[in-house]
Order: structure tokens, then C-alpha cells, then sequence
């Protein structure tokens, strides 16, 4: 009987890809040979947020769409260690919960003391999706959330 690999941490398993501005994601997405280059420009980039072993290759392993953003994302496998991950973009939270934008801005308004219920009237959603998105800031994997804007950030 062969033995089991032990399953990882989810959030081990994402990439969150930096999309630069002017970039139109959705036709990157679409066109492997363009995503390929995208893809290869951001690991000589950006190495550190890519696994090791990226460098001895990788090819493409399906599309997942997400049913909360209606967004679609490559996943990758990595030969060297046998391993797939998906790669999302910089502009939705871990999880696909929310764009980035609407966070920052659901986020700003509880800061100043307005209820989930308050946050829903005004962006949308349910007093709980704003709830749960709140909550999600202790789980580890918020750490793959890219900061667009510093000034933004909590102080340390």
C-alpha cells in the first residue's frame, strides 16, 4: 500500500499573481501563450513569492472559476515537486471573498464604527459577508493579500 502524502495548509497552495495596471486580466486569463509571458516576467520579478523549483518549469493544470468573484484562474504544477497551485490575482482577497477595493472600503467603514448591517446597506452583500471578511483578517493566509496602497496599512 503506498503511503499518503500529508495534505497541506490551503492557503500553501496559492499564488497571488501581481497584476500591473493596465493589464486586462481577463484576456491574460484566456490566452495561455500571453499568460505564459506574464507568468515567466513576474518570476524573474518577483522570485520570492514563487515556490522553489519554479525555476526547473512548471506547466499549466486547468482553469478554476470562482463562483463568488465570477473570475476565472490558472492553476500551475510544478514537476520538481509535485505539485499544483493556483494563481490569484492581487486585486481579490484569499479565498475569493472580495475585490481588494471593496474590502478596503468595508474595512474603513467598521474601523469607524458602523455595523455589518450598516457596511451591507451601503457596499452590498450581508451583514455576515462583511462579518466573516472582517473575522478572515487572523487567518494566516491574509499574508498573500498584496497591499496596493501603504498608507492604507495598519501601523505595525
Amino acid at each position: 500500500m503506498a503511503q499518503r502524502r500529508k495534505r497541506g495548509k490551503a492557503g500553501d497552495k496559492t499564488i497571488c499573481l501581481p497584476i500591473e495596471e493596465g493589464v486586462n486580466y481577463t484576456e491574460l486569463v484566456e490566452d495561455r501563450d500571453i499568460y505564459r509571458a506574464y507568468l515567466d516576467s513576474q518570476i524573474v520579478k518577483h522570485p520570492e513569492i514563487f515556490p522553489e523549483g519554479i525555476e526547473q518549469g512548471y506547466r499549466f493544470h486547468g482553469l478554476v472559476e470562482s463562483s463568488r468573484q465570477e473570475l476565472k484562474t490558472r492553476r500551475i504544477y510544478l514537476p520538481s515537486r509535485k505539485e499544483a497551485y493556483q494563481l490569484r490575482p492581487d486585486f481579490v482577497t484569499p479565498y475569493m471573498s472580495e475585490t481588494v477595493e471593496l474590502a478596503e472600503k468595508g474595512l474603513y467603514l467598521r474601523k469607524h464604527g458602523l455595523s455589518y448591517e450598516g457596511i451591507a446597506y451601503v457596499l452590498g452583500g450581508s451583514e455576515m459577508h462583511w462579518y466573516n471578511l472582517c473575522q478572515s483578517l487572523g487567518r494566516v493566509s491574509i499574508v498573500g493579500t498584496t497591499v496596493k496602497r501603504v498608507e492604507a496599512s495598519p501601523p505595525i
